[in-house]
């Protein structure tokens, strides 16, 4: 069984030196893959099934090597896995939902877990699962709303355990809007969306207006202006968005439009308004709806329409001007507030009071002077202070990984925050990772002790009110990205993989983490916890498809498997036409991989295969003149004629790599011979019917990584 011991023992006969030495499929001791055998003859088996199971032990004499004796082994699992909760279940747009799983085994294997996700709309919209079992759900309904969830045993794949999940929409979405608009006035439509507890939607919202009379800008135009966030992932959550909607100059016939909002998370909830869209006076306030802190200012806009006398009577909950109580209308930026009873200009200041109102929300009123019937409305409400909210409000992130917090202040059009760390183990610096201006988390490579912080998001307007969001780093190694990420089959040289993430083990002060490829355990170098790179063979990406990547931990530990794509290379090449009268192409598939260099990239630079510089070569003195433009190469009156250039590139180019001009064949390289630094001296052929115009200049090295000089020759 995986993980279990067996004792052999050897005879030799025909010496007194009964000394032997043990091996395991030609290995001496053994090998991660295969097991170990100890000095005295006690095989371990490995943690994990190896392919084939069945292992060849021998024994070779001390005394005389060439003789052996051998016995084989057959490493048996019978590993079950169990997921927890096992029974199919619903699981909200955004929602999170943890399962366990367990692993029941006579031996003793590697108990590590693999969590994959699975469902036709993967991998782009079915959600994620983490290493510890967490699964999100995708914020968006996808078609069919049905996933997979997995547990599968690392040391043995061919077990494991899996529930279905279905993903539901129960979010419900309102419109508000004026049963009618004058022509050419601005109405603020207001799209409530309010979701379940624990759930996260996309609050995305697309806006249309249409109508049986008109199209297009005829039925009026909308422009989306705020969405603003209250609650928390934990609570329901109330989403708003509010657009403005403007009226035509001229009623549609029939005077009736319809405006939808649609929400991306599900269209199937979408929401619709009837407008009425009526020629005369109309008055519009923005925006219809606020939140302000007490003490401080709302700056509100009025429009009026269908009239030469842009004059509104201002008043807060029916008293003129507004109240020390209610709140005041004040000259924008007074300071003290001169307050506002009759008035033309666009905006007004609304000064909330210093102790809450009652009622609350106010109501503020803006009535035409032109017609005292035509009035708008804005309902403010007034809070204690500011409310500070970051989004997601609950997540558990690998070691190395990245999110993106986002923060919304309730109160105050300040929307400015200054992020934080905070923890009990985060007083060493970079412990609990690194937050960015723009609330881009980037988990640390080692989880900090303990694994809980918060990411808090504190008030620019007001630093006493913040809010804050709970972080957990699961522990144990993650690979986050690979550099190459994906590459051509066939290459004639290795390369370097490098592999980003967190939870590694670095070599000093080791023991250092193993990086397997293919399954295959190779020499690792981890210059950090977040950073580890092996060799990748020649054997590796032979033929096309995708090459396991995973690491292993001192500990037997295993991280999630990432796969290296291997892509065949093109057969031949494609040209696409573009001119000045047909600028432009569609329906074109390119597919490109990765250099192969950018494993060992150097600071600075994307890969090590590039052209910093080309310039004509003198055969005679043996120099480069380096230049910045095009070299031109002049045509023969007849016949053929050699041209000698020279190119540099900081990765060093050589005669093993390939060099091609662009066209058919009147421009090629004939010879290539090395120049020192970096230079190779390539010579090329012109013929005398060469055509004119611009040629690029092709490298691509033994493991077909290909970079271009463009309009590197001018042919005259």
């Amino acid at each position: 069984m995986l993980g279990k011991t067996l004792q052999f023992t050897a005879a030799v006969t025909g010496s007194s030196n009964q000394a032997v030495s043990w091996s395991l499929n030609g290995v001496s001791g053994g090998g991660n893959a295969s097991g170990t055998i100890s000095a005295d003859g006690i095989y371990t088996a490995p943690p994990d099934l190896p392919s084939p199971s069945t292992i060849k032990i021998a024994a070779s004499s001390v005394a005389q090597p060439a003789s052996q004796g051998s016995a084989q082994i057959t490493v048996a699992s019978d590993i079950s896995i169990g997921i927890s909760p096992n029974s199919a279940a619903n699981v909200e747009l955004g929602a999170q939902r943890t399962f366990s799983s367990s692993l029941s085994s006579a031996g003793q294997p590697d108990t590590s877990i693999r969590w994959t996700v699975s469902g036709a709309a993967c991998p782009n919209a079915c959600g994620n699962v983490d290493t510890n079992g967490i699964y999100t759900a995708p914020q968006i309904l996808p078609s069919p709303a049905a996933v997979t969830v997995t547990a599968q045993s690392v040391a043995d794949p061919s077990k494991q355990a899996s529930v279905n999940l279905t993903i539901t929409s129960h979010f419900t979405l309102q419109l508000t809007a004026p049963g009618t608009v004058t022509t050419s006035a601005t109405a603020v439509i207001v799209a409530t969306m309010t979701s379940v507890a624990g759930s996260n939607p996309s609050t995305v919202i697309n806006w249309a207006v249409a109508g049986a009379g008109c199209s297009g800008n005829a039925c009026g135009t909308l422009s989306s202006v705020t969405t603003q966030n209250t609650g928390t992932n934990s609570a329901a959550t109330v989403d708003t968005e509010t657009a403005n909607y403007t009226a035509p100059g001229t009623a549609p016939a029939p005077n009736t439009v319809i405006i939808t909002a649609t929400p991306l998370a599900d269209p199937t909830k979408a929401a619709r308004a009837t407008v009425q869209v009526q020629p005369g006076v109309g008055v519009s306030i923005t925006p219809v709806t606020a939140t302000v802190t007490a003490s401080q200012r709302l700056t509100l806009s009025v429009q009026v329409n269908g009239a030469t006398n842009s004059t509104v009577n201002w008043s807060v909950g029916g008293a003129a001007g507004g109240s020390a109580a209610l709140g005041e209308i004040c000259v924008v930026n007074s300071n003290p507030c001169s307050v506002v009873t009759v008035s033309n200009a666009p905006q007004v200041d609304y000064l909330a009071p210093g102790l809450l109102p009652s009622p609350n929300p106010v109501t503020v009123q803006a009535t035409s002077a032109a017609n005292p019937t035509k009035n708008a409305t804005a309902q403010i409400t007034v809070i204690n202070h500011d409310l500070v909210s970051v989004f997601p409000g609950n997540v558990t992130l690998a070691p190395g990984a990245i999110q993106v917090f986002s923060a919304n202040v309730l109160g105050t059009t300040n929307q400015g925050v200054v992020w934080q760390l905070q923890g009990a183990g985060c007083a060493a610096s970079g412990a609990c990772g690194t937050i960015a201006a723009d609330g881009t988390y980037t988990a640390p490579g080692t989880p900090p002790a303990p694994s809980s912080l918060q990411v808090v998001a504190i008030s620019s307007d007001d630093t006493s009110q913040s809010g804050a969001a709970n972080v957990t780093i699961s522990s144990g190694a993650n690979i986050q990205s690979l550099h190459p990420a994906s590459v051509y089959a066939g290459g004639a040289d290795g390369f370097t993989l490098r592999i980003d993430g967190g939870g590694f083990h670095a070599t000093s002060p080791g023991p250092v983490s193993t990086l397997l490829i293919g399954g295959s355990a190779r020499t690792t170098t981890c210059t950090t916890a977040a950073e580890c790179t092996a060799p990748v063979f020649i054997s590796d990406v032979a033929v096309a498809g995708h090459v396991a990547v995973q690491i292993q931990n001192p500990d037997g530990s295993r991280s999630n498997t990432v796969a290296l794509a291997v892509v065949s290379p093109n057969g031949s090449d494609a040209s696409i036409a573009l001119t000045n009268s047909s600028p432009a192409a569609g329906g074109e598939d390119i597919v490109v991989v990765e250099p192969s260099t950018a494993g060992v990239s150097v600071p600075g630079d994307d890969v090590d295969l590039n052209i910093a510089a080309l310039g004509n070569f003198s055969a005679g003195t043996n120099t480069c003149t380096l230049a910045g433009n095009p070299i031109v190469l002049v045509r023969p009156a007849s016949g053929a004629i050699t041209v000698d250039v020279c190119a540099f590139s900081q990765g060093g180019l050589d005669t093993s790599m390939t060099y091609t001009v662009t066209g058919s064949g009147d421009v090629a390289v004939v010879a290539k011979q090395p120049a020192g630094l970096g230079i190779i001296h390539l010579t090329l052929q012109l013929q005398s019917a060469a055509q004119p115009g611009a040629r690029t200049l092709f490298i691509q090295n033994t493991n077909l990584d290909k970079t271009a000089a463009s309009g590197a020759f001018e042919v005259q």
